[in-house]
């Protein structure tokens, strides 16, 4: 019979056989149909169990690589594989991968550990053994592949239902075993657009697969072959000869070439014992916070009541089929933009230390993203406190109505792409009965069911339609957010605004433009476009806003109400122009969303007069680090683009390397790969870290250490790192010491003392510190004798960070709620030009009283401020005066604005008291006797991201409240110890002197 009638009769065959198999296999339902841990109850024992083999599905010729195999190292991107194709696929193939491959097709790519040398020669060996009993044959080689090769798949199922790129990708051991999502919390492995597949799929000419005829049994034509050496030989339980050779005939005498990961995304192994050597949630009481802060009125609970976060692994919301929403999760991008840890994957944005894969520091966006304030703000347990405190006390003053639109506000950076993705779909769909104008804080607990039961549960509460909203807020400020951030622009029948004024009037407190949903901004012109649309259907484009600093200002310029003020009165220290530039940039915000998403939830603020709660933004803009000839944006200080290891044994001035990791033309080859133009990455000098840090050490080390309470992982699953945590705070560490504060100190005897001038330089480029208005800095100046005993001290603290005297007790003003008979204010420390007793201190804090006249922490109910001593930025100017003319003009709208970024309090009067600096005189009473040549002054800066007052007024406030009993569980059980908030606190600059 002719050689292609032959194929003609097999090809007939198979068709038989592939509809009968179509048949068989229908009972398998789509992804979509079932909740996510449902279908991997039902798709995983059909995997495991190998029934798509018993139904007659085709498979590749034999088990092949994926990449080269040398020195006992596997460069493939999978281990050894043998595929098996679903009917649908081999039709789809045989079409010539035209046209859209039919939901319910499905790929299962059986792998077993490299090379696939080991089960070609180890068949023949059988085949020669057993000639006439093929079952045999297929019973031992199964065998071996499970007992020595560690079966197991990874599958792919189509469904368009899920995604834009509609495949639910697996990977699937041979227990079976579904995920659980309890700690140690690991990446899922089954779900639907899995960024980590998605990183190479994305790179396949058609439909995200590179399924070829060429390797399938029955076909003309021949796999792929990779290089394959001996080193492979050395099988154990083997006599000697061809599985198990001596070293002498082995490459290197049987030495491999590191101890490297064999498959590194393929194989839970290597990621589960990684993320299983991280500590336990500390349990034990802080003795020193406990006599500050006592476990009364019902705020201290078991940790089995402590409120917890889910999985960061539940974050997931892929794009939607239709098309692309604004809003994903980051676990899409991860693949390609999480970085690859070394060899034998490569070393891509990864700084390698090791020899193993994952010694090291992954400097990649997401890397170094997901363990920043910004990554961390959607389960920041403070923000989720302070949020219930501001609860509580509009519900004590009568205005509990308000909640929901100050929560919903709040979110709107906290919870970003939950928030707005929510309001984007209601205006989309009104009828789905969605409510955008009450983003509750519950919605962050929510997340997909995972059962037919928690959907049930979900849908008879209410919450089920916004359990996405809940997966997106948790994310905090993430990948979509910054990347979709349009320019602000006055609205129709605004004034001729200038582009500072305009978004002073339109573009603050998280009310943010954005680009189209389908499109994402950055920062190079020659982006690789094709992957990131093949998997989300988005397109990445050059946009020079990525880099300014007005971008950041979005979420660091925050204009609130204050809901207990005179609504016809102005605000201390404002004007009845001031005031009304403030409340017309509220209404505006609203305005504009009430335009562009039909929400109403602003205007039951816009009644209030309003202030600026936050300003670092405008901080920036008023010094000279937004001036040409000495600027530095928000960019260049958190973002760097060189790196410093903590310990300084790893500098490297430049980082230079390729942005993002994907089916390349550096990788192992594949069949139907994008043209090489589509795929080539380039490396890039002008790459940006995504560090993003400031001091908040205190919310890092809580989030590291209560991984169970907070959902997080203990390992990175691109490149295996567990220090991304202390990455982090390595990197605060590093700015806290160099770029903070500088300290000067000079020391003199006088005749009943000895007298330090100490000075304090801001090296930042916004007030010190910045942000929420309750972070502090104090100065500690300790004189110790020969001894190093401690002879006089203005600043000491005990272990909870609460400053006291010198027996050691509290301060009367630590906690602002001491007001002296006679007086209508508490006991605070005021701004010091000389401090002359211990209890005196020099503390640069805003500090608020709402309209009784009670120091408070809200963020409505800031009615006056009788002291903001945060040390200015060099070449703040304040309005008014000449200076700032000259840099701003005459706008009645900067200066107003502008005022939020001025001294207010005793230091508007020190002349010590400039841009950039202050100066303080410390005079010390020695004990009797003491020779001042013999005395060792030290003045150090320390920061409190949350001081002792912050906490009791949370702790006191709603102590009832899930947040705030999670806050005191975590923070009571801080362990400080030998970490850089040693006693509760952060030192960024230090300076010590004795007499000449």
């Amino acid at each position: 019979m002719p050689r292609f009638l032959s194929a003609l009769v097999v090809l007939a065959l198979l068709s038989v056989d592939r509809a009968s198999a179509q048949d068989d296999a229908a009972g398998l339902p789509l992804p979509s149909s079932l909740p996510l841990l449902d279908y991997q109850s039902t798709l995983y024992p059909f995997i495991a169990e190998r029934r798509f083999a018993e139904l007659g599905w085709l498979r590749d010729k034999r088990w092949r690589d994926t990449g080269p195999f040398v020195l006992d190292t596997s460069y493939g991107i999978h281990p050894a594989v043998r595929m098996y194709y679903s009917p649908e696929i081999v039709d789809w193939l045989e079409g010539g991968r035209e046209g859209r491959v039919p939901d319910g097709a499905v790929v299962v790519k059986e792998m077993a550990t490299p090379p696939s040398a080991r089960y070609v020669e180890y068949r023949r060996m059988l085949d020669y053994l057993h000639p006439d009993a093929p079952e045999t044959v297929e019973t031992k080689m199964l065998d071996f592949l499970r007992k020595t090769g560690g079966l197991n798949w990874t599958v792919m199922v189509r469904d368009s239902a899920l995604s834009h790129g509609g495949w639910f990708f697996a990977g699937i051991g041979q227990s079976a075993e579904v995920d659980s999502f309890d700690a140690p919390f690991a990446p899922a492995s089954g779900q639907a657009a899995d960024g980590m597949c998605m990183r190479c799929h994305a790179s396949s000419a058609e439909e995200l697969i590179f399924s070829s005829l060429e390797n399938v049994e029955g076909y003309p034509g021949e796999p792929l072959i990779f290089r394959v050496d001996e080193s492979w030989r050395d099988m154990e339980g083997f006599p000697p000869g061809p599985f198990n050779l001596p070293p002498a005939q082995r490459p290197a005498m049987g030495q491999s070439e590191a101890a490297l990961i064999r498959d590194v995304f393929h194989s839970d192994a290597a990621f589960a014992a990684s993320n299983k050597t991280g500590d336990t949630s500390p349990t034990k009481i802080n003795p020193a916070f406990a006599e500050a802060f006592p476990p009364t009125g019902g705020i201290s609970i078991p940790v089995s009541q402590v409120q917890t976060m889910p999985s960061e692994w539940l974050d997931h919301v892929p794009s939607r089929p239709e098309g692309p929403q604004h809003f994903l999760t980051s676990d899409n991008c991860i693949g390609c933009h999480g970085g690859l840890g070394g060899p034998p994957s490569g070393t891509t944005m990864f700084l390698q230390t090791g020899p193993d894969y994952g010694d090291g520091y992954n400097i990649s966006e997401y890397g170094e993203w997901r363990w920043s304030p910004m990554g961390l703000a959607g389960r920041d347990p403070i923000f989720f406190a302070q949020l219930e405190s501001e609860f509580a006390l509009l519900e004590q003053a009568g205005a509990g109505d308000l909640s929901g639109s100050l929560g919903t506000t709040c979110l709107s950076c906290h919870g970003a792409m939950g928030q707005r993705q929510l309001q984007i779909d209601a205006q989309a769909d009104p009828d789905a009965g969605l409510d955008p104008n009450v983003f509750k804080p519950e919605y962050l607990s929510l997340h997909a069911p995972l059962t037919e039961a928690e959907e049930a549960a979900q849908k008879a509460d209410g919450t089920f339609p916004y359990h996405e909203y809940g997966n997106l807020a948790r994310e905090g400020i993430s990948c979509a957010v910054c990347h979709h951030i349009a320019p602000p622009e006055r609205a129709e029948g605004q004034p001729d605004y200038n582009a500072l004024d305009t978004y002073l009037m339109n573009g603050t407190t998280g009310v943010f433009r954005m680009t189209e949903a389908d499109r994402l901004i950055g920062p190079f012109e020659d982006v690789r476009q094709k992957p990131m649309q093949n998997a989300m259907g988005i397109t990445p484009v050059q946009d020079d806003y990525i880099k300014d600093s007005e971008l950041c200002g979005a979420c660091h310029t925050i204009n609130l109400p204050n809901v207990d003020a005179d609504k016809d009165e102005p605000l201390d220290g404002y004007t009845e122009a001031d005031q009304a530039v403030f409340n017309q940039a509220a209404a505006n915000g609203a305005a504009f969303l009430g335009r562009e998403y039909g929400v109403t939830f602003p205007e039951d603020l816009t009644g209030f007069q309003h202030s600026v709660e936050q300003a670092t933004y405008l901080e920036w803009v008023n010094s000279i680090y937004s001036e040409a000839g000495t600027a530095r944006s928000c960019q260049d200080c958190h973002m760097k683009s060189d790196f410093q290891s903590a310990d300084g044994k790893l500098s490297v001035p430049f980082i230079t390397t390729q942005i993002a990791t994907i089916q390349d033309t550096t990788l192992p080859a594949v069949t139907n790969l994008l043209p090489e133009e589509e795929v080539d990455v380039p490396f890039r000098q002008g790459y940006r870290r995504h560090s993003f840090v400031g001091l908040n050490v205190f919310m890092v080390e809580m989030m590291r250490q209560f991984q169970d309470q907070t959902g997080l992982s203990r390992t990175d699953p691109m490149t295996y790192a567990t220090n991304g945590a202390q990455l982090s705070i390595d990197t605060m560490a590093l700015q806290a010491a160099n770029e903070t504060a500088g300290i000067t100190l000079n020391l003199r005897a006088e005749a009943e003392a000895l007298v330090a001038d100490v000075g304090v330089t801001n090296r930042t480029g916004h007030r010190l510190p910045s942000g929420v208005g309750f972070r502090r800095a104090f100065l500690e100046v300790r004189a110790v004798n020969m001894l190093g005993e401690t002879l006089w001290c203005s600043g000491c603290t005990n272990g909870a960070g609460v400053i006291v005297d010198g027996a050691g007790m509290p301060l009367e003003t630590e906690f602002l709620d001491v007001v002296p008979e006679g007086a209508d204010m508490a006991l605070y420390q005021p701004h010091h030009r000389v401090v002359s007793d211990q209890s005196q201190v020099q503390i640069y804090e805003e500090l608020t009283r709402n309209a009784k006249g009670a120091f408070t922490t809200s963020f409505v109910h800031r009615v006056s401020h009788p002291k903001d001593n945060r040390i200015l930025p060099h070449g703040a100017r304040r309005p008014g005066t000449p200076e700032f003319a000259a840099k701003f003009g005459d706008s009645e709208v900067t200066a107003a604005f502008m005022k939020a970024t001025v001294p207010e309090g005793q230091a508007v009067q020190d002349v010590d008291f400039v841009a950039g600096e202050d100066r303080v005189q410390y005079r010390m009473s020695l004990p009797e006797g003491t020779d001042p040549a013999d005395v060792t002054v030290t003045a150090t800066l320390y920061s409190q991201a949350i001081p002792p007052y912050y906490l009791k007024q949370r702790f006191e406030t709603a102590p009832d409240g899930p947040a705030t009993r999670r806050l005191y569980y975590m923070a009571s059980r801080l362990e400080t110890e030998g970490t850089l908030i040693e006693d509760w606190k952060l030192a960024t600059g230090t300076a010590t002197a004795r007499l000449p």
